[in-house]
C-alpha cells in the first residue's frame, strides 16, 4: 500500500524519525496523475490526494509498477463510476466499490460477472477498471486508527525529506 509519512524530530540518538500520516491499500487507488514537473495528484476511492514534490514523475511511474504488477490476474475490479438498477440480475455499485470477478460459463461482450457487499450479478464492463486485491492490513479501520495515534517510525528520511511532505487535499464522493 501506500502510506504518507512526516519527518519529526526525536531524540539525539535518532534526531529525525518518520511518522505515518495515513495509509491507502493499493486496491483503493483509481489512477495517478502528474501535473507539470512537481505536482501529483492519486485519485482514490474516496478522495484526492494531492501532493507537490520534486520526486512527483518517479513517485508516479513507481506507483503505477506496482499497481501493474498488483492488478494483473488480481481477479478484482474497481467501479469508476456508481451502477444503480432495480433488475435483480445485474449488479449495482457505487463509485469505488472493489468488485470480485466470478467464473461464468457465457457472457456477453461488454458484461462481467461479480460480487460486492454479498450481492452478485452482470455488470457493465466499461463502469470498471482492473484493481489490486484488497490489502485488509490497510483497511479503514487500521488507517483512521493509524491516523489516531501513530507512533514516530525509526529511518533515515529519503530524498531531502520527501520534500517535506506535501499538501493533502481531501475531496469527497
Amino acid at each position: 500500500g501506500l502510506r504518507l509519512l512526516s519527518v519529526t524530530q526525536g531524540s539525539s540518538f535518532h534526531p529525525n524519525q518518520l511518522k505515518i500520516l495515513c495509509s491507502y491499500s493499493f486496491a483503493e487507488v483509481l489512477g495517478v496523475e502528474c501535473r507539470g514537473g512537481s505536482t501529483l495528484e492519486l485519485l482514490l476511492k474516496n478522495e484526492q490526494l494531492v501532493l507537490y514534490t520534486a520526486w512527483a514523475r518517479a513517485i508516479k511511474a513507481m506507483v503505477e509498477q506496482f499497481l501493474s504488477e498488483l492488478r494483473k490476474d488480481s481477479g478484482y475490479v474497481i467501479a469508476l463510476r456508481s451502477y444503480i438498477t432495480d433488475d435483480h440480475s445485474l449488479l449495482s455499485f457505487h463509485r469505488g466499490e472493489l468488485i470480485k470477478l466470478l467464473p461464468v460459463a457465457t457472457l456477453e461482450p461488454g458484461w462481467q460477472f461479480g460480487s460486492a457487499g454479498g450481492r452478485s450479478g452482470l455488470f457493465p464492463a466499461d463502469m470498471v477498471q482492473p484493481a489490486a486485491a484488497p490489502d485488509h492490513s490497510f483497511s479503514s479501520e487500521q488507517k483512521s486508527s493509524w491516523q489516531r495515534k501513530s507512533q514516530p517510525q525509526l529511518a533515515e528520511p529519503g530524498p531531502a525529506q520527501w520534500d517535506r511532505a506535501l499538501e493533502v487535499r481531501k475531496t469527497g464522493e
